[in-house]
């Protein structure tokens, strides 16, 4: 029968330097007013294999991208998580071709596991940080029958933000509530991606065409970690003359075909365009304006503002 000494030397080939366990007992609910895909998430390990004696919680690590000016951007995270996903799958099968039962999912509440595992601790921006790698991680699932030796620690904050609230001050709408949930009606990230994001907002996304980056930026559990160059490739993808002309498919390979949405990808590149002041690319934002919205709502935003009231360096909070 593996061991978690095993397992761990196993997954570190699959790129996962910090393993943690917890028993298979339910988390906590998320709050009712938590984002929708939190509220999908399931609470019970024993939903995703009956069998569950164990959860193994693989902690996957990046770095974050140097943005680039006029260009648009991706936190590194999604690229990390893409590929973490596809090893944490691959190591479920290698501890199954053992003989035990091992599940990887996507559908469990990653976060109060990996606290309560002890690979990390919750922060006030609502992310786990496992020690020197900062909350720089992809974390991952695996629901196994193994009768492997764990934690089960009771929630807390990190003591390295007792008396922090950087994360807080910083969060541009305020979204974050200090006690590791947010609101999500203050939230550029958890607006709905079918309709136009509301105006207030729009000069906040900055470039990035996914997520806000801004509370990791900040956070001083982070402090260590540098800025990596983005891949020549994935900066060539995320060029904005590309992406307003509708060629996104080589985002694929690196965000997964989830994130990389055409529409979605045309809607935030818009903003995108009209934040990094590139008025070059107003006759590609003028052939998208009678599109639907939100593409077509975002693209006459972005003429507008680049005719009338051109952003200058320092004017907006950038995500």
């Amino acid at each position: 029968m593996l061991t978690l000494e095993a397992i761990r030397a196993l997954a570190a080939e699959f790129g996962f330097p910090r393993v943690a366990v917890t028993d298979a007992s339910p988390t906590e609910p998320p709050p009712t007013d938590a984002h929708p895909q939190a509220l999908s998430l399931r609470a019970d390990p024993r939903d995703a294999l009956p069998e569950a004696r164990s959860v193994l919680i693989c902690a996957m690590p990046y770095r974050p991208y140097e943005r680039r000016p006029g260009q648009a951007s991706v936190d590194a995270y999604y690229i990390a998580s893409n590929r973490a996903h596809e090893s944490a799958r691959g190591l479920a099968e290698a501890i199954a071709a053992t003989g035990a039962k091992a599940v990887m999912t996507s559908a469990l509440r990653v976060k109060p596991l990996a606290a309560r595992a002890g690979l990390g601790r919750m922060g006030r921006n609502g992310l786990v940080a496992v020690d020197a790698l900062g909350t720089r991680v992809s974390l991952q699932t695996i629901v196994t029958d193994l009768p492997l030796t764990g934690q089960h620690l009771p929630a807390a904050l990190d003591p390295r933000c007792q008396a922090c609230h950087l994360c807080e001050s910083a969060c541009p709408t305020r979204a974050l509530r200090g006690d590791g949930s947010l609101d999500i009606a203050r939230c550029v990230r958890a607006q709905p991606e079918s309709a136009p994001l509301p105006e207030s907002m729009r000069p906040l996304t900055g470039e990035s065409l996914l997520g806000c980056d801004l509370c990791q930026r900040l956070c001083p559990r982070n402090r260590d970690l540098s800025e990596a160059d983005a891949p020549a490739d994935l900066a060539d993808a995320l060029r904005l003359e590309r992406l307003l002309s509708g060629d996104y498919k080589d985002l694929i390979p690196w965000l997964g075909k989830n994130n990389a949405r055409k529409l979605r990808l045309m809607s935030r590149a818009a903003l995108a365009a009209a934040n990094q002041g590139r008025s070059d690319l107003l006759p590609l934002l003028d052939a998208l304006a009678d599109m639907p919205a939100p593409v077509g709502e975002h693209a006459a935003w972005a003429a507008r503002r680049l005719r009338e009231n051109p952003p200058s360096s320092d004017a907006q909070t950038r995500l």
